[in-house]
């Protein structure tokens, strides 16, 4: 019995040994890794549209709907109401916006508005829609819907 005894101690420390030295032996892993692929953002050609005018405005489909023009509208903002506002001269087409939150002023920030306008006698709309400003310079913003596809580019408050 002493005899079976001493074999399977001397059977299980070679079994240790060995273990020990394959685990010695295997390949670290690089503990850095490969770095992960940057996300890929798509932008849909209706935000692209926006991203790329300089005409101040509403956008609808990526198209400009309401387009401000120094020559026949006129332009106001009150920073204490929180609105900003254009319409022609006969006031007969008219985009007027009204943030529910923080008026924003940089990149990435989201905003809540609710914004009336009419394109034509008769027609008025009224939407309540959360923006992201994809788009911002010292004197404009550029807000974009993705889900409703629409846009603004206005004057900062």
């Amino acid at each position: 019995m002493k005899r079976n005894w001493s074999f399977a101690l001397r059977f299980t420390l070679l079994m240790v040994v060995v273990a020990t030295t394959m685990a010695v032996s295997c390949p670290k892993p690089d503990p850095i890794g490969p770095e992960p692929p940057e996300p890929v953002i798509t932008k849909s050609p209706e935000r692209q549209q926006l991203e790329a005018s300089y005409t101040e405005g509403l956008f609808l489909k990526g198209a400009i709907a309401l387009a401000y023009n120094q020559e026949k509208y006129q332009r106001a903002a009150s920073h204490d109401r929180a609105t900003y506002r254009i319409q022609s001269d006969d006031q007969t087409r008219y985009l007027h916006v009204r943030y529910t939150e923080e008026i924003p002023s940089a990149e990435g920030e989201e905003v809540e508005c609710e914004i009336q306008y009419r394109l034509a006698a008769g027609e008025q709309t009224t939407l309540i829609v959360k923006f992201i400003v994809v788009k911002a310079t010292e004197e404009y913003l550029w807000l974009w819907n993705e889900f409703q596809k629409v846009g603004m580019i206005v004057q900062r408050i």
